[in-house]
């Protein structure tokens, strides 16, 4: 009864999406358009014009059903995806009823299964080093995309984009001048596991209603922020439903490897 709930409550945030943006641009015709000047400085090219190029030169290729990846980010590393937002991953789940593929979340343990020998700490850790652990883990649990995210709750009276210092390997898609008061949120970007294609950022937030407003214990007030991180995840997943609306639409027309960007903000 709890799931069928959740799942209701997914359909019903769809039409209250917070951030979202959807690429299918083909870095073909990217890199095409400025082959003339390229071409001008052949031989003599900085590091950093050879770097854009390679960084450029990659291509969509999104094709549904999927396995698709869904890899809980904490403190900078990969983790298990908590009980609750467990729940809102099983009600996108249930409501897409296969629609698009599978959700699978990522396994810490495999993900350190098949990291290179020598890899440096994970107290040493950058934004690259988590994303590529995800991917590799991702890569041996045969999954062809993933939703990397991120959830951070605030505890002020007046929350704030600010607030939010957690964010901090994917942070947060907020356009700019956007006023946020929140009790958490959450930040995910969907990428190909093979390339690192990055197909869509988003964010959402999860607001003070229906959270209690009185917090008498420290035990109370952990528990009132998992709830607010879970309802976060559950409005992440809706916008991850309508990014994969937009996917699924460019992969069945010309658009893919040579569409625009498309970003939406809601309420």
């Amino acid at each position: 009864m709890r799931l069928q709930n959740l799942a209701a409550g997914l359909a019903l945030l769809m039409a209250s999406a917070c951030a979202s943006q959807v690429q299918t641009t083909s870095g073909t015709e990217y890199l095409a358009r400025y082959d003339g000047a390229y071409s001008a400085l052949a031989g003599g090219s900085s590091e950093v014009d050879s770097q854009v190029r390679e960084i450029a030169a990659v291509e969509p290729d999104i094709r549904f059903p999927a396995r698709i990846g869904l890899a809980r980010i904490e403190g900078g590393q990969l983790v298990s995806i908590p009980a609750r937002e467990a729940e809102a991953w099983a009600a996108l789940t249930e409501n897409l009823d296969g629609l698009y593929g599978e959700f699978v979340p990522v396994s810490p343990l495999i993900a350190a299964m098949v990291a290179p020998e020598g890899t440096k700490p994970r107290y040493e850790y950058t934004a690259s080093d988590t994303m590529a652990d995800i991917r590799r883990g991702a890569a041996r649990q045969h999954l062809d995309y993933v939703l990397a995210y991120e959830v951070s709750t605030s505890n002020r009276a007046k929350g704030s984009a600010l607030s939010f210092a957690d964010l901090t390997i994917i942070g947060m898609f907020v356009l700019p001048g956007r006023s946020v008061q929140a009790e958490a949120a959450a930040s995910g970007i969907l990428i190909d596991v093979r390339n690192g294609y990055p197909y869509a950022t988003m964010t959402a937030f999860a607001d003070k209603k229906g959270l209690s407003r009185t917090i008498n214990t420290w035990r109370v007030k952990r528990d009132l922020m998992r709830n607010a991180s879970a309802k976060a995840v559950l409005e992440l997943a809706g916008e991850l439903r309508g990014s994969l609306e937009k996917l699924a639409v460019a992969g069945t027309s010309k658009d893919v490897g040579s569409g625009t960007e498309t970003q939406e903000e809601g309420s």
